[in-house]
């Protein structure tokens, strides 16, 4: 009697035991990178056990007592949160093991939040009676278009207006046009098919000067911006998936490389695509390398592998910010990096709004504002176009803006308004110019 006793305390006891024995969870937090997340937070969330965060090695280890209900959640302000239910199932595996467990915890990256902010009709800031192709804005407040009444391949126009949207003058187009593109000294190009432009204004006329356009190509199109005495300028090909982005001097005429951007998985396939063209193409890509020095894998890569759909052009913009620094947008290193000329790179933080870009919609280009210097990330989806800024400390999107209308084009933004061309679908509208306040609210 006495023995059946002890046997029915022990089975009524046994829970207890187990309750009050420690579970020690202990690991690693990565990013979907493989890189180490420092200073993540950790908490129980029914316990009152003290929070704790990751070591610079995003290592961590917890310890708690069985039978409590919980959960154990990870929380960053760049990631989503993660969560471990503590179930009874979990710890009975986990006590069995002697009470420890080991995780490597990859968190989820932040996705963006749609936020729509103006359900109201912006504002149409041009509307003429021939289609607006293009757009650039002067330093004064006058607007150079490109516009065309049929097609712009024939016919194209130059508009010039003034500050309250007036024709001053106009010049009618020999060729065929393609956009407005705005260099780094604010002048701006008329490209077409066969020849570029330049189109300056003096007062209230057009003055536009034909250019040679390997030199335009060669020597104006590659720079960026400058700093002082430093300019900043690339060697991109989009048939290339590398490039390198250089600084020269002025005063001394020394230039260095600052950056090497290379789309290693692209890379791959491009000089991997030499051994499955036919024999007839590799003696032409060695002939090529016997005359010119460059690797016949990179011919090939050129002329065959670009024209594939598998091949997508390597993006990486530079931008300057203020008077002294220039952030480059690594989307293959994940890297946002800061530089200075008189110091280098001082700075550089992680960014993911690119890397789930089917879920996010995520778009190129970035945009900059050209007033302010906020660089916005674009996404799109179901046809609209949500702006978000990127915050250049942290690499973090912030809330976006929505625009009104669906498939915009030619998006530019200015002292936070956003400037936009759209024709209402099977409309008999032209094509106009809109404007919208853009304002984040949180």
């Amino acid at each position: 009697m006495l023995q059946r006793y002890f046997i029915l305390l022990f089975l009524f006891s046994l829970p207890l035991l187990v309750n009050c024995q420690d579970i020690t969870i202990s690991g690693k937090v990565i990013d979907v990178e493989g890189d180490p997340v420092p200073f993540v937070t950790i908490k129980f969330t029914n316990s009152k056990i003290k929070p704790m965060k990751t070591d610079r090695s995003g290592k961590f280890s917890m310890t708690y007592k069985a039978g409590t209900e919980d959960s154990l959640k990870f929380t960053s302000i760049a990631f989503d949160p993660y969560v471990i239910p503590l179930t009874e199932r979990f710890e009975k595996k986990t006590l069995k093991k002697g009470g420890k467990v080991v995780y490597e915890i990859v968190m989820p990256d932040r996705t963006t939040n749609i936020v729509v902010i103006r359900p109201t009709v912006p504002d149409t800031l041009i509307g003429l009676q021939v289609s607006v192709e293009d757009f650039e804005f002067l330093e004064d407040g006058k607007m150079i278009l490109l516009t065309y009444e049929k097609t712009v391949k024939k016919g194209a126009i130059l508009q010039l207006l003034d500050e309250n949207k007036e024709e001053l003058d106009k010049y009618f187009i020999q060729g065929e046009a393609v956009e407005l593109k705005k260099d780094f000294r604010g002048n701006v190009h008329l490209i077409c098919e066969e020849r570029i432009y330049l189109v300056g204004v003096n007062e209230t006329r057009f003055k536009v000067f034909l250019e040679d356009r390997d030199y335009y190509f060669k020597y104006v199109a590659p720079i960026i911006d400058t700093i002082g005495d430093n300019i900043y300028f690339s060697n991109y090909s989009e048939l290339y998936p590398a490039f390198d982005y250089y600084e020269f001097n002025r005063a001394d005429s020394t230039y260095n490389v600052i950056l090497e951007v290379e789309d290693t998985f692209m890379m791959e396939f491009y000089r991997a695509e030499y051994k499955y063209v036919d024999v007839r193409t590799k003696l032409w890509a060695h002939q090529k390398q016997i005359e010119t020095g460059i690797d016949k894998e990179i011919w090939v890569g050129a002329t065959v592998f670009t024209n594939s759909i598998y091949y997508n052009p390597v993006y990486a913009p530079l931008f300057k910010s203020g008077e002294d620094s220039i952030y480059v947008f690594d989307h293959y290193k994940n890297k946002l990096f800061k530089y200075r000329p008189t110091e280098g790179f001082v700075d550089s933080t992680r960014i993911s709004y690119h890397l789930q870009g089917r879920k996010s919609g995520w778009e190129q280009p970035l945009i900059q504002d050209q007033k302010n210097g906020k660089v916005y990330a674009l996404f799109e989806k179901s046809g609209y176009s949500y702006l978000s800024e990127i915050d250049k400390n942290t690499g973090h999107v912030k809330k976006s803006f929505k625009l009104y209308f669906k498939y915009v084009d030619r998006i530019q933004i200015i002292d936070d308004q956003v400037y936009y061309i759209y024709r209402p679908y099977e409309s008999v509208q032209k094509k106009f110019i809109y404007q919208e306040n853009l304002v984040i609210k949180e």
